[in-house]
C-alpha cells in the first residue's frame, strides 16, 4: 500500500471489479490487519477507506471519473503515515486538470456541474470523518436457577460486514433478569474511515421458575395450606432461591392471601452491588374438594355450631 496507490490497488482488485468482489477483497484484508487481530491500524484505515468509496455505487461511479482524467483521490498514504493526504492530478495536453479540480472544490461548477463533494468533504484534502460501527445484540438463554446463581456462557457471533466470526466469554451475573443487558465495549461492528468498533449488546432470556416469580431482585411465592392449618396455625418449611430452607410460622386465624416478607433471602439485586431482595410468602387456603363421611358429618357439626356472622358487611346493603 504505498503512496501514489488508488482504491483499487489497495484492496487489490482490478477495476472492473464487481461488488462481491470488493467485499471480498474487503474482508480479507479487514481480517487481516484489524487492530483487534494484531494488525497494523494505519493500513486497516486505509482499507476501510478504500472500502467506503468502492462499496457506494455513487461514490465509485465519481470515483472513476477522477481516475479517468488522471487523479488519484485518497492517494499519498505513505510518508505521512495517512496524515496531510493530498490529491495528485497528472496533465493532459495543455490542461491543467489540478486547476480544474481546485475549481470543482471551490463550487465552480467545472465538468457541468459534476459534485466531486462525497470525495473530497466539503474541502480540499479533507478525509472522510470517522465513523463509529453499529452495536451487535445477542440473546442468550438463562434457565431461572442460573439466574440467582450466576453463570458463565461461551458465545461466537459474526460481524456483518466481513463475516468473521468471533468468540466471547460472557459472564452472567447473579440475580440477572429477563430481559438484562450486558454490554463489551468495542466488540461489535468495525468502523469506517478509521472509526472505532461499536458494542456487543447481550440480552438475557431467563426462564420462568416453576415456584419463584421475580420482581427485580424479590421474589415471590404462593404457600399452600390446608384450611385446618390456616384456622389452627402451624409451622412449615419453606424453600429459598439460594436452596436453602427457612421455618415459616403460621398463626392460628390466617386468611387467605396473607403474605410473609423475609428480608434478604430473594435473588441478588444487579443494580445494587452487595444487596439481596426479599422473599415475599403468599399463603394460598386450600378448599378440599372431596370429603369422607365421617369429614362431612364433622364439619357441619362444626358449622351448626358457629355463630360468628362473617357477611354482616355485606348484609348492611342487602
Amino acid at each position: 500500500m504505498a503512496g501514489k496507490s488508488n482504491y483499487y490497488d489497495i484492496l487489490g482488485v482490478k477495476r472492473d471489479a464487481s461488488q462481491d468482489d470488493i467485499r471480498r477483497a474487503f474482508r480479507k484484508l479487514a481480517t487481516k490487519y484489524h487492530p483487534d487481530a494484531g494488525g497494523d491500524e494505519q493500513k486497516f484505515k486505509e482499507i476501510s477507506e478504500a472500502y467506503t468509496t468502492l462499496s457506494d455505487p455513487e461514490k465509485r461511479k465519481e470515483y472513476d471519473q477522477l481516475l479517468m482524467f488522471g487523479g488519484i483521490p485518497g492517494a499519498d498514504f505513505g510518508g505521512s503515515g495517512g496524515r496531510n493526504r493530498g490529491y495528485t492530478y497528472t496533465n493532459y495536453g495543455d490542461v491543467d486538470f489540478s486547476d480544474i479540480f481546485n475549481n470543482v472544490r471551490n463550487g465552480d461548477g467545472a465538468f457541468g456541474g459534476f459534485d466531486f463533494s462525497s470525495i473530497f468533504g466539503g474541502g480540499a484534502g479533507r478525509a472522510p470523518r470517522p465513523q463509529k460501527g453499529g452495536d451487535l445484540s445477542i440473546t442468550i438463554d438463562v434457565s431461572a436457577e442460573e439466574a440467582f446463581t450466576g453463570a458463565t456462557r461461551k458465545v461466537t457471533f459474526k460481524i456483518p460486514s466481513t463475516g468473521e466470526s468471533q468468540t466471547l466469554k460472557v459472564k452472567v451475573p447473579a440475580g440477572a433478569v429477563d430481559g438484562g443487558k450486558l454490554r463489551y465495549r468495542g466488540r461489535g461492528e468495525f468502523g469506517s474511515n478509521g472509526g472505532e468498533r461499536g458494542d456487543l449488546v447481550i440480552v438475557t432470556r431467563v426462564a420462568e421458575h416453576p415456584l419463584f416469580k421475580r420482581d427485580g431482585a424479590d421474589v415471590r411465592m404462593d404457600l399452600p395450606v390446608s384450611i385446618f392449618e390456616a384456622a389452627l396455625g402451624t409451622t412449615v418449611e419453606v424453600p429459598t432461591p439460594k436452596g436453602e430452607k427457612v421455618l415459616l410460622k403460621i398463626p392460628a386465624g390466617t386468611q387467605d392471601g396473607k403474605t410473609f416478607r423475609f428480608r434478604e433471602m430473594g435473588a441478588p439485586d444487579v443494580k445494587h452491588k452487595g444487596r439481596t431482595g426479599a422473599l415475599y410468602v403468599r399463603v394460598k387456603v386450600q378448599v378440599p374438594t372431596m370429603l369422607s363421611q365421617k369429614e362431612r358429618s364433622a364439619l357441619k357439626a362444626l358449622a351448626e355450631q358457629d355463630q360468628r356472622e362473617y357477611r354482616k358487611d355485606v348484609e348492611r346493603y342487602e
